[in-house]
């Protein structure tokens, strides 16, 4: 995958499934649902380390999972290409220094059997170009950005 395309996918949050695949954004594959009756479907896999999320209401595109470190065993990471400044990050201090103080925030958190999350910092994306759009980073328990994920600011539902 090329950053062309992942930046393509983030520009086009907030289109419905339908639309995409008309546009030929994405390819075109059926969505699924992690278990029946979730609110959430997935374009899962475009690529390892991608997938691609929507609002099962209105099957409309909300969020786009980029893995970039697998701290689950059965997660596979994406070796592809990031757009800037993204593909220039690759921890906690490298995003704090590029992007600020977040506007939202959590630090390490301890999960039962001992498992540590590292946390996530969210910022909003340039809106100009990026209407209505946030990254949030979330960071292993080392504080190197484990998963990027871009979303809609204001979905309208839950």
């Amino acid at each position: 995958m090329d950053a062309v395309t992942i930046e393509s996918w983030i520009k086009h949050l907030g289109w419905t499934y339908e639309n995409l695949i008309f546009h030929k954004v994405i390819p075109d594959r059926p969505l699924t649902e992690l278990y029946r009756g979730r609110d959430w479907l997935s374009l899962k896999k475009p690529a390892d380390g991608l997938e691609l999320s929507f609002w099962a209401e209105t099957r409309r595109y909300e969020r786009l999972f980029i893995t970039l470190r697998s701290t689950v065993e059965g997660t596979t990471e994406y070796k592809g290409e990031l757009p800037k400044p993204f593909a220039l990050l690759a921890s906690k201090s490298e995003v704090r220094a590029a992007f600020g103080m977040p506007m939202e925030s959590q630090g390490l958190t301890k999960l039962p059997l001992d498992t540590v999350l590292g946390g996530f910092d969210t910022y909003s994306l340039d809106q100009i170009n990026f209407p209505n759009l946030k990254v949030s980073f979330q960071y292993t328990s080392s504080m190197q950005i484990k998963t990027l994920v871009f979303s809609l600011i204001n979905r309208g539902h839950p």
